[in-house]
């Protein structure tokens, strides 16, 4: 049970963080550059390995990572993607179709088979080398959303194919943790029919969630809508069911061994084609006010800056090389010749390379197993955020042309 005590401090501490955190995203918006940089930024800066750790509140550090914290942090990344899935019908990722398919295999593929081998080149035993690969081959849904939502491109062509892609690259993401998960326990590699049953069976599983989502939800929702005391219409009951729907699919994708954020995302794609989008985009929009930089500064938070001087630095640099791009051969490299168009084609390369909730679920799965050390473990951490950093800088200069004629 959740005590007063354990709650104050750290609403305190996410105060602390969320504050500054839109401050800086602020700034950094001034100088036309993403406000994730911003956020993220401001976690690493006031995270609890930093000033968050110095200062005290209560005797104890005014920001601590704790269970109720991270938990408002996995409800942010839930809110987050099921508004992106407002902007996404189900026509949409017909149209979409095999091309988000083939970006989104190719984005595993390559970044997971080229980290596992330069990590093997490193002299890391294949065990580190295998979550190390995992680590990189899953795209952040969530950076590559915000961004587009940004600059205002979510709906275009290679948008569409880059968010359709990213969700699958997350589930195919999630298959592969899973597989890592049995080869810790079993300490051998997994057989390759075995990937594959885990593979087909968990993206039959999404695809099961969204069509309930598209043919069910905007149902149930206006049902709801619909109950006859006036006072439940007035207090906003379509927003609250909504939302509310975002949750039980988030919960049900959670049940079946899938992402939760995953099972969002098919809830917001249900309602996207329905009479209620417009309302609950407009009230989804406010929550991201907070909800946003509260994700991100988050994600920043877990950086340790202390460990950077433990770091094999020519290590980050040829893995952080090796994660940017091998997302843009694998993602971008197809979708050149899939849509005919270099630009378009690298815009999805770029989009591609953030990294974020899965990577982190995967190295952590590595520490907790003893797989990894702190400094290992640390050192793919500012990986991952680095790849946070450079996806809106590539993503933005790529439609510089574009968006300066506006």
């Amino acid at each position: 049970m959740v005590t007063e005590f354990d709650v104050i401090p750290t609403i305190v501490g996410i105060l602390f963080l969320i504050l500054p955190a839109m401050l800086f995203g602020r700034i950094f918006k001034h100088f036309k550059i993403s406000e994730i940089v911003g956020f993220v930024l401001a976690g690493v800066l006031l995270g609890p390995f930093a000033l968050g750790g110095i200062i005290p509140f209560f005797e104890n550090p005014i920001v601590v990572l704790n269970d109720v914290m991270l938990s408002l942090w996995q409800i942010s990344g839930i809110i987050i993607l099921f508004s992106a899935g407002l902007h996404f019908t189900f026509h949409n990722l017909i149209k979409a179709g095999y091309k988000s398919a083939v970006v989104g295999i190719m984005g595993v593929i390559v970044p997971l088979a080229s980290g596992y081998y330069v990590s093997v080149l490193f002299g890391f035993d294949w065990m580190v080398s295998v979550i190390i690969g995992a680590a990189l081959s899953a795209t952040s849904i969530v950076v590559a959303v915000t961004i587009l939502e940004e600059i205002r491109k979510e709906k275009s062509e290679e948008g569409n194919i880059l968010v359709n892609a990213a969700v699958l690259d997350d589930i195919l993401g999630l298959a592969v943790l899973s597989a890592i998960i049995s080869l810790i326990a079993l300490h051998s590699l997994p057989s390759v029919e075995s990937i594959a049953v885990t593979i087909a069976k968990d993206i039959g599983l999404w695809f099961l969630i969204l069509m309930g989502a598209v043919f069910l939800l905007p149902k149930i929702v206006h049902s709801v809508a619909m109950t006859k005391p006036s006072s439940l219409e007035a207090r906003g009951a379509k927003e609250a069911a909504s939302l509310g729907s975002a949750f039980g699919f988030a919960a049900i994708a959670s049940t079946v061994g899938l992402n939760p954020i995953v099972g969002a995302f098919a809830a917001g794609m249900g309602l996207a084609g329905s009479k209620l989008a417009g309302q609950v985009k407009e009230f989804v929009g406010r929550l991201k006010v907070i909800v946003e930089p509260l994700f991100f500064v988050i994600i920043g938070a877990h950086v340790n800056l202390v460990q950077i001087n433990e770091m094999n630095l020519v290590f980050f640099i040829v893995i952080l090389a090796v994660a940017v791009f091998s997302k843009i051969i694998g993602c971008g490299v197809p979708s050149i010749f899939m849509l005919k168009n270099r630009s378009k084609g690298l815009r999805i390369g770029y989009g591609m390379v953030g990294r974020g909730e899965v990577a982190f679920i995967t190295i952590g799965v590595g520490l907790s197993a003893g797989v990894f050390d702190a400094v290992i473990y640390s050192t793919i951490v500012l990986v991952i955020l680095a790849t946070i950093f450079i996806t809106p800088i590539l993503l933005q200069n790529s439609y510089k042309k574009e968006l300066q004629r506006k």
